[in-house]
């Protein structure tokens, strides 16, 4: 199997473990094995195995009808290509919500343009249930990484109001939401690059 994959089954920027193995997947016009899919995308073979069994149970990949006999993997070929971003299931073949309330409020903050968390939880909530805790937190690291300004503070008391933030012109990267790593980071998968870390405490 190469490992040179053709550019139009790509997508640009850093891919994560799911999106790598998809790749490799539709790159590959002949049968194969669990082993020589994490030999292209250099992953063990747990994690590829793990991706390509929920692949299986929804649909997208098959065994080949040949049986694995001993000391033999068995065979598995694409069956439905649903193009380039690599189908989001968990590993018994059901759609996957994890980062679905991210990227609502990521497209949201676009469409907005200016928000305070609890008009970003609302318009977000539409695509993807979202708190207005977890919009204060993401629009905090935004404005921490410079991709919004804070156009009015936030005021206490009876008629209190959450501030207010913009997104800055010319920092929308691309269509995949700026994501907030344990590790304490904001990591832009349009530029491939961790932007802002709390370990430096400032935007990299």
């Amino acid at each position: 199997m190469s490992r040179r994959k053709p550019v139009h089954l790509e997508m640009r920027g850093t891919k994560d473990n799911r999106q790598l193995i998809w790749e490799a997947v539709r790159a590959e016009r002949r049968p194969f094995t669990v082993q020589q899919i994490a030999w292209v995308v250099e992953l063990d073979l747990e994690t590829t195995r793990y991706c390509l069994k929920g692949l299986q149970r929804a649909g997208y990949i098959e065994p080949t009808g040949e049986k694995a006999t001993r000391g033999k993997e068995q065979l598995l070929h694409l069956v439905k290509d649903c193009g380039v971003e690599a189908p989001a299931v968990t590993r018994m073949g059901k759609p996957s919500t994890v980062g679905l309330g991210t990227e609502a409020m990521w497209r949201s903050l676009r469409i907005l343009g200016e928000v305070s968390s609890d008009e970003l939880a609302a318009q977000a909530s539409v695509s993807a249930p979202t708190t207005q805790k977890t919009a204060d937190g993401y629009l905090l690291w935004l404005h921490r990484a410079g991709y919004v300004i804070e156009v009015a503070p936030a005021t206490t008391g009876p008629k209190g109001r959450k501030a207010r933030y913009r997104l800055v012109p010319g920092r929308y990267t691309g269509p995949r939401a700026p994501m907030i790593q344990r590790i304490g980071q904001l990591y832009d998968p349009n530029l491939g690059e961790v932007v802002y870390s709390q370990l430096e405490g400032a935007q990299v």
